[in-house]
């Protein structure tokens, strides 16, 4: 790393050197290394304290970057820094930029095509089964999941992406070295090895309660969408929300019992305009990149699927082609009658072409075609 890109580390480890503030003084010194070589009396003239002015001044050898580089190397954890390329565009895309990163794992060329799945941290059994049906779509369609990895909703979401073979990202409100909460540690490092952890706190970083706003607005960023799943009228959920809209993202909102207290903040969005989150087609729907994305899916998967039909049987493609030919659909028994087939023959082919998303059933046993 070159003397700048050390310069943004170093002065990332100064607690209230925060991220806009940071940005101005880079813009102002026209780098990070001017702003270490600064005089005190220069730095304090800009607002900063005469503590922050010394703390900067005492970064000028390095020596607190090298020590960061060195753990994080040891944990095999990377630092980017917003000078390298790997760094995430749409976090460049934001007015506080995190200066720097800290990520353990490796991002996915379609990482960008995820949404930000968010809610309370003691949610109810319909948040926790809500959660669950939302990620284990995200996850069989290839949509990343992101969240804070907070106890409740935010690890419901983590982990049920993982069980179902899907990518996650965890943005953590403390040093990667930490865990919080520490019943988490398990979830964070199977995240690591499967998906991304990432923070902008240095390593060691405890969990404080000012980092977990500054951990939303990386939420909100990464995502192309966020969705509120249960969440108090006031809570850090909805501050995600509300910076997902700043930052131009679509917010959605899961509906709730108008007398529980954890429906209070996405009956309140709904109120505002966010988008109503019936199902999670409801999202992928309204997206663009996620519509097309998941159209796409679906029709390499059929693809996949009629291709490995002869493996099955002859039989399960001429009922395919006889259903794909009609406009209206096909009762159960004219199947039989035209395929030749008996009606309990059919019916487990239907079921496992259903299955396949290949077709639809519909009222009065009529399948037709999935489109």
């Amino acid at each position: 790393m070159d003397n700048e890109q050390l310069s943004v580390i170093s002065l990332n480890t100064i607690a209230d050197l925060v991220p806009k503030k940071f940005i101005s003084l880079a813009d102002y010194f026209g780098g990070a290394n001017n702003i270490i070589n600064a005089d005190i009396k220069e730095l304090e003239s800009l607002g900063l304290s005469n503590k922050v002015a010394k703390s900067i001044k005492s970064l000028a050898n390095f020596e607190v970057a090298t020590k960061e580089l060195t753990l994080a190397e040891k944990n095999n954890i990377k630092v980017l820094t917003y000078l390298d390329e790997e760094y995430p565009y749409q976090l460049k895309n934001i007015c506080d930029y995190p200066p720097v990163i800290y990520v353990k794992g490796n991002f996915d060329k379609n990482d960008n095509l995820s949404v930000s799945v968010v809610g309370s941290r003691r949610p109810t059994n319909y948040g926790l089964m809500v959660t669950e049906k939302f990620c284990k779509y995200f996850a069989q369609n290839s949509i990343t999941t992101i969240s804070g990895l907070a106890g409740g909703i935010d690890t419901q979401a983590h982990s049920s992406t993982i069980k179902n073979s899907g990518r996650t990202i965890a943005v953590l409100g403390n040093g990667l070295l930490e865990c919080y909460p520490s019943e988490n540690r398990k979830l964070q490092n199977e995240i690591g090895e499967k998906g991304v952890v990432i923070s902008e706190f240095p390593l060691t970083r405890k969990a404080l309660p000012m980092n977990f706003p500054r951990r939303n607005r990386i939420v909100a960023a990464l995502s192309l969408a966020t969705i509120v799943i249960e969440a108090a009228e006031k809570s850090g959920s909805l501050i995600t929300a509300n910076l997902a809209c700043d930052y131009g993202k679509d917010v959605f909102a899961v509906p709730g019992p108008v007398f529980s207290k954890y429906s209070q903040g996405p009956n309140s969005l709904i109120k505002q305009g966010a988008f109503v989150a019936l199902s999670p087609e409801d999202v992928s729907e309204q997206v663009p990149l996620l519509s097309d994305w998941v159209r796409k899916n679906i029709k390499k998967k059929k693809k996949e699927i009629v291709k490995n039909l002869p493996l099955i049987s002859q039989s399960s493609i001429n009922i395919l082609k006889m259903i794909q030919s009609s406009a209206t659909g096909m009762s159960l028994d004219e199947i039989s009658l035209k395929a030749n087939v008996n009606v309990s023959e059919v019916s487990a082919i239907l079921l496992d072409l259903e299955l396949n998303g290949l077709i639809k059933a519909m009222p009065g046993q009529i399948y037709i075609r999935n489109t």
